[in-house]
This record gives C-alpha cells, structure tokens and sequence, in this order.
C-alpha cells in the first residue's frame, strides 16, 4: 500500500506585506496571527513526534552511535536514538530567501538529526536499493514524520491558518478605511 509523497507546501499570499503593515495599527492582531501559526506548527510538530518509534524501523539499523561518524559505508551510519530525533524536529519561523516564485517562508517544521532526516525522506528522489525498498515495505513511502503529520492534518492547519490571515488582512483593510477617513 503506498501512500503519495508529500510535495505541495501550504501557499498563503500577502503574509508577510500584512502582518508588516498591520503591526502599525493593530499589534493584538498581530499577535493573534502569530499565535495561530505558533499553535498549527507546534501540533503538527508533537504529532510528527508521535510518529518516532523507539525501535529502528530496520533491523539493522545501529542503536549505538559509530566510533567513526565521519566515515562511509555504514560504520558512520547515524545511530537510531528515539530521544534525539524526536529532540530534532523542531519548528522554524527563519526567514528565508524569496524563490523564484516570489514566496518565502511563514513557519515550518526541521527535522535536524540525522537518522530522522534519513528515515523522512529516504526514497522520495531515489527509489533504489535494498535500503530503500526494505524502508518503503516496513514504513511506506518517504514522508514518514513530519510531512506525514502535515497531510493527515492539512485541511485544519490550512483553515485555520488561511482564517486567522483573512481576519488579520480585514483588521488592517478597517484601519486603513478610518485612517484615510
């Protein structure tokens, strides 16, 4: 049973612009805004964490870290320690550079251990090996933890979210219509 691999970011425009312009008028509302964002990421950050297994998702996956974790062919694999991949996903409100597409980034999630960036994402690009066909029969598809957490709750982040922008661009639209009054 595989399941389709996470590619699609939640894209709200003028965020930036208005929480910018509306930060002269209204830092409540700001503020609110912020605390919606800070809300979806921090759950949708425990859930992904709720996805760590304390046993590797492969049998052969060390448990102890390598005397060596600077080398290559498995001796500086990065050890499975539930403790720390769960410690590195964390959630990042960075600014990022504008893309191409003249968007940036609002908030997100990081996962920043090794093991945990290996077993999110491994086989989302390459789709060969034993390594990765093992993980895909066991575990599914890459998007294992957080874009996992992100497509199981993204009708709620993306409304929740997508509401608190509106309520905040109309907040800065009603101060905009009485300052020019």
């Amino acid at each position: 049973m595989s399941r389709p691999v996470a590619t699609d970011a939640i894209v709200l425009t003028g965020v930036k612009e208005t929480l910018s312009a509306l930060k002269q008028f209204d830092k409540d509302a700001v503020k609110e805004f912020t605390r919606t964002l800070n809300s979806e990421l921090n759950l949708a950050k425990k859930d992904a964490q709720g996805f760590v297994k304390a046993d590797p998702p492969l049998s052969g996956w060390a448990t102890q870290p390598a005397r060596n974790p600077r080398t290559r062919g498995g001796a500086g694999w990065p050890a499975w320690d539930q403790s720390i991949i769960k410690a590195g996903i964390r959630v990042s409100k960075a600014e990022r550079r504008v893309r191409a597409d003249y968007t940036t980034s609002a908030g997100g999630l990081i996962n920043e251990s090794a093991a945990g960036a290996i077993y999110e994402v491994a086989g989302r690009r390459n789709r060969t090996g034993n390594f990765i066909s093992n993980l895909d029969k066991k575990e599914g598809n890459a998007s294992r933890l957080i874009w996992k957490s992100v497509d199981k709750n993204r009708d709620r982040i993306q409304k929740n979210i997508f509401e608190a922008l509106e309520k905040a661009k109309e907040t800065l639209r009603r101060n905009l219509i009485n300052r020019s009054v």
